[in-house]
């Protein structure tokens, strides 16, 4: 049933990349609609909704109906990651700051590209893929059931785009690194210590992944930023912004949170700028949520 279920995944995102924009952006609108008078994950949404706005209930009324229609979007999209990706991010994506990616390739030491859950992160990595040839390898997860996770991986294969899975996620990445790869962190799912970090997000001290920071810290590569949004016309933009500066600290658990949190401050100025395209449904603000503690920073992470 895998295989069926597979090869009616590859059809369907096929003849989805095939349809001009604006009809696919009518069966993005619609799924969305469904999703929306359904209440998918609704009470998710509408919390992570009030800590990132608490003051603002219009505000948040307005992007829990916009963010349900750009997730009707996203899910068509992503089915184009079985079949027709490629074709759609060569005739659909502008992308912006190929120079940053070109300096960071002529430092020779591979770089790291940071990112998060808005716009289409799969559109964004094939992007990278494709039309900045950046010899690109995620940091991600493997995907159950196992037919569904070969259909995801030979989708972004297409696209020149591998992943990198546990328990080889440490060699993999120094070894792609070597080679003067890039590697993608999406940083805005939830961490508990001792290998994540408490820093605001929208002025909400919550769990993020020291990882990125680690590896930064150990290598010294440059970290790019990377936004990607939907325009109003349908197309996509893929932005890449310079390389951000190491914060230095004589505490070294304090330096890892410091640049933590200005990796998180980043994601979250573009989250800003987008907001009804970032992944609301995920539940980011769970955890210990209270005030930072002074000089918590500083302490070493211990699971709790």
């Amino acid at each position: 049933m895998g295989r069926v279920a597979l090869v009616f995944l590859q059809i369907i995102g096929y003849l989805f990349s095939l349809q001009p924009r604006k009809v696919q952006l009518f069966f993005g609108s619609l799924l969305g609609a469904a999703f929306y008078y359904l209440r998918i994950r609704s009470s998710i949404v509408q919390q992570n909704l009030s800590f990132a706005f608490p003051h603002s209930s219009e505000k948040r009324k307005e992007i829990f109906r916009s963010s349900y229609k750009n997730l009707g979007c996203l899910v068509c999209e992503i089915l184009m990651v079985f079949g027709g990706l490629k074709r759609f991010v060569r005739k659909n994506v502008d992308i912006l700051g190929l120079e940053h990616i070109q300096e960071a390739k002529r430092q020779g030491r591979g770089f790291f590209f940071l990112s998060s859950h808005l716009g289409n992160w799969e559109i964004m990595a094939a992007s990278g893929g494709l039309l900045a040839k950046a010899d690109l390898m995620l940091v991600t997860k493997r995907l159950k059931p196992k037919w569904l996770h070969e259909g995801i991986e030979k989708g972004r294969r297409s696209c020149l785009v591998q992943g990198t899975y546990e328990p080889k996620t440490l060699r993999s990445i120094l070894s792609h690194l070597k080679a003067n790869g890039a590697v993608g962190f999406v940083l805005d799912q939830f961490t508990g210590a001792p290998v994540g970090v408490r820093v605001p997000l929208f002025g909400v001290p919550v769990g993020t992944s020291l990882a990125l920071a680690t590896f930064v810290k150990r290598t010294g590569v440059p970290v790019l930023p990377v936004e990607n949004y939907r325009k109003p016309d349908g197309r996509w933009a893929v932005i890449v912004a310079p390389p951000l500066k190491w914060i230095t600290d004589s505490n070294s658990h304090c330096e890892l949170a410091l640049n933590t949190a200005q990796y998180v401050s980043v994601l979250e100025k573009y989250i800003v700028s987008h907001p009804e395209q970032w992944l609301w449904i995920h539940r980011r603000f769970k955890g210990d949520l209270t005030p930072l503690r002074v000089e918590e920073w500083n302490e070493p992470r211990v699971r709790k």
